[in-house]
Order: structure tokens, then sequence, then C-alpha cells
């Protein structure tokens, strides 16, 4: 059987030329590289990342669960979102997306972004997300309401300064932003909620999935690092697809 040049499958020749055994190390070398990321954070937090490093697992559930404080939100109307009403699981505490500024604190730069489409005509004063922090040095990070640009997040219609002062991992208090003025939006279009970072912060945490709705929702991903870890092709681009929402809400009137 012909082995791929450069391939990561597994080779099942029992002689392999010492010039084709270079793709196969580097793949090993690679993966290696990722796998150290993942369990980096175990031993002091028992929080770990995934393989490739886009996603955080608290591996212990809460030790106490502060539950959220709904009556905040009793005067606004719910525009976006899939934050449940259920006191104690507000969303999940445990597994979500990796949220991260990149180096020194991680390898790579890496946000998410989730959709959401307006019912009706409405303004937005309120953006609710379920971020939590693994490094508590710096618990910085943006949230920014934008258009759409072809499928993915464009032009910031407001950008938020948050905090992140919850560990990764504890449920279920919201970092939320507000804006009393607020931010028009229209039925039928298409926004995104965005949590990313800037460089006056390492921040690196992780934003919770959602404990609503286990299908899959339009989402959009952003990595920027080297190319072992965010590819050559849309290295610094939001990139869209599918996948489970974190938890967010988007409220106003």
């Amino acid at each position: 059987m012909k082995q791929e040049k450069g391939s990561c499958s597994n080779p099942r020749r029992k002689i392999v030329k010492k010039k084709s055994l270079v793709p196969v190390l580097t793949c090993v070398a690679v993966l290696g590289l990722i796998a150290a990321i993942a369990f980096a954070a175990a031993p002091a937090k028992n929080i770990v990342v995934s393989q490739d490093g886009r996603q955080m697992i608290a591996l212990k559930a809460p030790s106490h669960v502060t539950t959220r404080d709904a009556n905040s939100d009793a005067s606004l109307k719910t525009i976006g979102g899939n934050l449940s009403t259920y006191p104690y699981g507000t969303f999940f505490c445990c597994y979500g997306n990796t949220i991260a500024q990149g180096p020194p604190s991680f390898l790579f730069t890496y946000w998410v972004a989730d959709a959401f489409t307006p019912s009706a005509d409405a303004t937005v004063t309120r953006v609710e997300v379920a971020v939590g922090t693994y490094s508590t040095s710096d618990i910085d990070f943006l949230v920014s309401l934008d258009e759409d640009n072809n499928g993915v997040p464009g032009k910031a219609l407001k950008t938020w300064n948050a905090k992140a002062p919850n560990e990764y991992g504890s449920c279920c208090t919201l970092d939320v932003v507000n804006d009393a003025a607020g931010i028009p939006v229209k039925a039928g279009t298409q926004y995104w909620i965005a949590v990313t970072t800037n460089s006056k912060h390492d921040f690196f945490g992780g934003w919770a999935f959602n404990s609503t709705d286990m299908r899959a929702h339009t989402l959009a991903s952003y990595c920027k690092g080297s190319s072992t870890y965010c590819g050559t092709t849309n290295n610094g681009k939001w990139v869209a697809g599918q996948g489970l929402l974190p938890a967010f809400g988007v409220l106003g009137n």
C-alpha cells in the first residue's frame, strides 16, 4: 500500500525508508505539543483543554452553585440567546470553548462568536455570557455585538470591556455588560455576540456551553498563531461552522 507523503495516518509498512519517517515524526511532534497543552492545567485547578486546544473541560463539578439573579432581567425582554431559567443550571458548568489571548498564557489566540436573529425589531441594552477564567491574574476580556459579514462576524456595533471574576467550572453567575442608550437590531437579520480579547490583557479562560439545546447551530471561531495550531488558510480570520453554542443572552426592549 502506497503511503501518502506528509500524511499523519499510521503507517503499516514493515519497511520504511529513513526519509519517509520525517513527516510521521513531524506529526508525532505536533500532536505531542498540542497534548502538552491539554494536561498543563490539570494539576493546579482540575481543568484541561481538548487535544486541539479549542475546548476547555472542568474535571470536577462546582462545590457550590450560586444561583443567577433572574430579577435583574425582569424588566427586559429576551431578544436572543439560550440561557436556562433553571436556577441551578443556567448554563453547563464544565464544558465549553477556550477563550485566549495567546502567549504567554496560551499557545495561540482563540475566540468564538454566537449567531442570533431577532424575531422582531428591538433595542439591545444588555448582553450576558457565561465566561470563566483559568488564570485569576488577568480577568479582562471583550464582548461585542457585531453585524454579519457573509456568515461571520463583521463590524462591531458595540464593544464592551468585561471581566470574568469567576473561575471556569463554576455556576451560575453570568458576565453582564450594559448599554443604557441601546443598540437597534432588525427582525430577520443575523447578528453575532463575540467573546474576544486584546493585547492589553493576557486572558485565558473558557466560555461555557448552554444547557438548553444540544443541537448544532451556527457559530464562528477565530484562531491566530503558529500554523501548527491554526493552519495557514484561515489563520487570523473568522471561520463559520456548526456546533454546540456557548451560553449567552441578548436582552433589551
